[in-house]
């Protein structure tokens, strides 16, 4: 929970890092924690547990080495928000055609019995969440590279969020409205 809380937090924990940790320093305990999370999970959990560990390492010996340069510009640390949208678009877009759409996966978590509609909306909703994602990178990408830290800070660490609540919040109006209409048709 702690790290998804400095996920979530990131912009906003560089931004007043900003003049007290340089940008080498930050990332180098970004990587710390993200080892040490890695490593409770290998303590917990047996499988992958060589793996688990050796990655851990890696991260730490990383760590050491970002240190010991001279300093990793801040505007690196200022695209995590766009790689990380781009991850998960590319997530999102990629179970469109691999396997189950994510959208669907989560709906029958809930109902193992979808109806085809529903199935059909649920692809759209990953179409959706995959184009949301990508258009937020690119905003985020932008106001990197071409805006202040507080823009910067402001949009990733507030803005990006009050968007994907609308998101989400407008898709679960429109669920409640298309179960309706499908329950009525039925």
């Amino acid at each position: 929970m702690l790290l998804v809380g400095i996920l979530f937090l990131y912009p906003i924990a560089i931004y007043f890092g900003d003049g007290y940790l340089t940008p080498s320093q930050f990332l180098a305990g970004l990587l710390l924690l993200f080892a040490g999370r890695i490593l409770v999970v290998a303590w917990i959990a047996a499988t992958h547990r060589k793996r688990n560990i050796g990655i851990a390492l890696l991260m730490m010996l990383a760590a050491a080495l970002i240190l010991l340069m001279p300093s990793v510009p801040l505007v690196y640390l200022r695209l995590y928000p766009l790689v990380l949208n781009l991850f998960m678009s590319a997530v999102f877009f990629a179970s469109l055609f691999i396997g189950m759409p994510i959208a669907e996966r989560m709906a029958r978590m809930m109902n193992d019995d979808l109806p085809p509609q529903a199935v059909a909306y649920t692809r759209r909703v990953t179409w959706t969440w995959a184009i949301v994602l990508l258009l937020n990178g690119l905003l985020s990408w932008y106001t990197a590279v071409a805006t202040s830290l507080e823009t910067w800070t402001l949009y990733n660490g507030i803005v990006t969020y009050l968007l994907f609540g609308c998101v989400f919040a407008g898709e679960y109006l429109l669920r409640i409205h298309l179960k309706r209409k499908w329950a009525a048709a039925a």
